[in-house]
């Protein structure tokens, strides 16, 4: 069984408004859509609480569900600003269309790889992005490595993140798109 190492964090920032009900960019949610919608995505670990507790080598799962039909996209930022993309991805599992009100885990028990906690320690963050229109993430992510299943981010940091995210849902209405957002701590 294949082992990716999954870490996620957060950097500070301040909060930015480009226009009135532009996406926004927030320390607690990294993007926000300002306007009301009734698509809702959710995000939530495999540990219960507001912050959870994990320790470098256990296995983490990173749930979603959506409220209506969307594709999801799921990042991780780690404690020291490296950005991940956790979904889509290369493996079986990897699909990021969700039926509305389905649950879907990553990694599902199909997978044959695991994510495990590694350092650096601190509060660590997942953003959830439910669209329902599929997303070019082009400028953000490619796949170009041959040896992972996982698109290689040319984002670095929180920050950097949120900007590149905003020019990839401005086009979009807003009411197509969401975010939610799950922390967790990597601790000693």
């Amino acid at each position: 069984m294949k082992k990716h190492t999954l870490v996620l964090g957060t950097v500070a920032l301040s909060l930015l408004t480009t226009a009135l009900a532009a996406p926004m960019i927030s320390p607690q949610r990294i993007i926000v859509n300002p306007l009301p919608t009734e698509l809702k995505v959710d995000v939530w670990v495999d540990k219960s609480g507001t912050s959870p507790d994990y320790r470098p080598g256990e296995n983490i799962k990173i749930y979603t569900k959506t409220s209506q039909d969307a594709y999801i996209y799921l990042f991780n930022v780690d404690a020291s600003g490296h950005v991940d993309m956790i979904l889509p991805n290369k493996y079986a599992g990897g699909g990021n269309f969700v039926k509305a009100n389905t649950t879907k885990v990553f990694p599902d028990a199909k997978d044959q790889f695991t994510f495990e906690i590694a350092a650096p320690y601190g509060l660590n963050k997942v953003l959830a992005l439910a669209s329902k229109t599929q997303l070019d993430l082009n400028t953000l992510a490619r796949f170009e490595s041959q040896q992972s299943g996982f698109a290689d981010v040319n984002a670095s940091g929180q920050k950097q993140l949120a900007q590149k995210l905003s020019i990839i849902v401005k086009p979009i209405p807003q009411d197509n798109w969401i975010t939610d957002t799950a922390f967790y701590d990597v601790v000693r």
